[in-house]
């Protein structure tokens, strides 16, 4: 044992995953990588207590104050974090297992779980003649109609939400977020009062109706196939399972078709004369779907409705970008829209760090950017992580030293297994990523119909329950 621990302060980081840089071609470089050495982490004692402050200074992982170091700029940011020192100061530098676990030192959570349902107030806009608002009326004319001194939401929170029918591309009302339910209702008597004193409210050519509405209208409207709910506010509540009446139970909250005819709409215009007069309307349409989703219902979700969204996006995505290269309505489709469907996109909590790397690599947003997204270093090589992100604000060393734990242990666990077992698995591996070692062989994902249906808690039950297994063959017991 005493020599496993002691390999675990040699880790390596993967070779050649450096994350992409916005237009650059990577370069490759066949020399081994540094070691992950966490050394400098534990504190060594000299055998020499009174060592001069030079010594003192040249030893400390922290310049003394006021000495002066000629640390560079690389080997100040190549230093330990002190969650890492702490972490690791102990005689062989591994903490034990609980205090791996507890949830000051654990830098994973459950991705999904990051959304909170949040109920603002809520303006729902409709004609006049109860017709459907018109067809070509745009985001910023519905804010201008409002005023600016209306107190929505801000527009990073995407606010307007035009509700447009994904399969035949009809636009229906239209729905604006306010900072509060008094907020709401003060725009709607401004508008009344209006209307009383003979001036009629106007969207485009048509006059509208404005009138205080909820989030259970918002979420009925923008998830119209959602069978056998109940909303309460922005909360999905389940009825019970209809023997009976099988069509009224959920399936979901979108259908894999919904998500397809968005990116048809787009691909074939012809094909959709609703979306000719405002050809940024699906891209809209999605942005609010992702942002209204419930991801937070966990145990509802399953991995290929969430795929058939991402699938989505990175389908607009390119679609919008080839549309503002060839400037096909550099009014509507501009870099504006693509900002925000992108925005949207990193934003998601139900988007794993891999589906966000892509998104970050179509979007063309370079390290720093990403990271604002609380994207990790070699975000690529997350591709058995199907439920975990990085926890905001977890010291990158922290979340690679926990990353090289498993790696380390589960490539010592291999050594353990049949040899005919232990081939197969080692084949295997050569197809895929090994930044976290054989994690994917510790949770035994068995692709297919079944690993469709999965739900994202079932995946993250799956994959923590494997995290905790794994330090605990890894790490000692206190």
């Amino acid at each position: 044992m005493g020599s496993e621990h002691g390999r675990l302060g040699t880790f390596t980081e993967p070779r050649n995953y450096a994350p992409r840089t916005c237009g650059r071609s990577l370069s490759i470089s066949k020399k081994p990588p540094p070691r992950f050495d966490l050394s400098g982490a534990v504190a060594v004692q000299g055998p020499d207590i009174h060592q001069s402050v030079e010594q003192a200074s040249q030893n400390s992982v922290v310049p003394l104050f006021g000495h002066h170091s000629s640390l560079s700029q690389t080997q100040l940011q190549s230093l330990p974090s002190s969650q890492l020192l702490q972490l690791t100061a102990t005689e062989n530098g591994l903490p034990t297992i609980q205090s791996a676990l507890q949830p000051e030192n654990f830098p994973f959570l459950e991705g999904a779980r990051q959304s909170v349902a949040v109920n603002h107030g809520v303006v729902k806009l409709r004609n006049a003649q109860q017709i459907k608002i018109p067809f070509a009326t745009k985001r910023s004319e519905v804010i201008a109609f409002l005023g600016r001194n209306s107190k929505i939401l801000n527009d990073s929170d995407e606010p307007v939400h035009i509700i447009m029918e994904r399969v035949t591309s009809k636009t229906m009302d239209a729905y604006v977020e306010f900072t509060t339910l008094d907020d709401a209702n003060k725009a709607v008597e401004k508008h009344h009062q209006n209307s009383l004193n003979g001036r009629v409210s106007r969207l485009g050519d048509r006059p509208v109706d404005v009138e205080l509405s909820s989030q259970e209208s918002l979420m009925r409207d923008l998830f119209p196939l959602a069978r056998g709910v109940v909303w309460n506010g922005v909360t999905p509540n389940f009825k019970p399972f209809n023997h009976d009446e099988p069509w009224e139970n959920f399936k979901g909250f979108v259908s894999e078709e919904e998500m397809v005819m968005l990116v048809k709409h787009v691909e074939v215009p012809h094909r959709s004369p609703f979306s000719k007069d405002c050809p940024q309307r699906p891209y809209e349409c999605l942005i609010s779907t992702l942002k209204k989703f419930p991801w937070y219902a966990t145990d509802r979700i399953t991995i290929s409705q969430r795929h058939a969204a991402f699938a989505a996006t990175c389908g607009l995505l390119r679609l919008l970008e080839r549309s503002i290269e060839k400037q096909d309505d550099p009014v509507n489709l501009n870099a504006q829209l693509l900002r925000r469907l992108a925005t949207a996109g990193m934003k998601c909590p139900g988007f794993t760090p891999l589906m966000k790397d892509d998104i970050a690599y179509l979007a063309d947003l370079c390290d720093v950017e990403e990271g604002a997204y609380n994207q990790p270093r070699f975000a690529c090589s997350w591709r058995h992580q199907y439920s975990m992100s990085p926890k905001p604000g977890v010291p990158c060393d922290v979340l690679e030293w926990y990353i090289a734990v498993i790696r380390e242990q589960t490539q010592r666990d291999m050594l353990t297994r049949q040899h005919s077992e232990r081939t197969i698995l080692q084949e295997r591996s050569l197809e895929t990523d090994m930044y976290w070692g054989y994690f994917w062989a510790e949770l035994g994902y068995s692709f297919g119909p079944a690993f469709d249906h999965m739900t994202l808690s079932q995946a993250a039950h799956a994959e923590f329950s494997a995290v905790e297994r794994i330090l605990a063959r890894a790490l000692p017991c206190g």
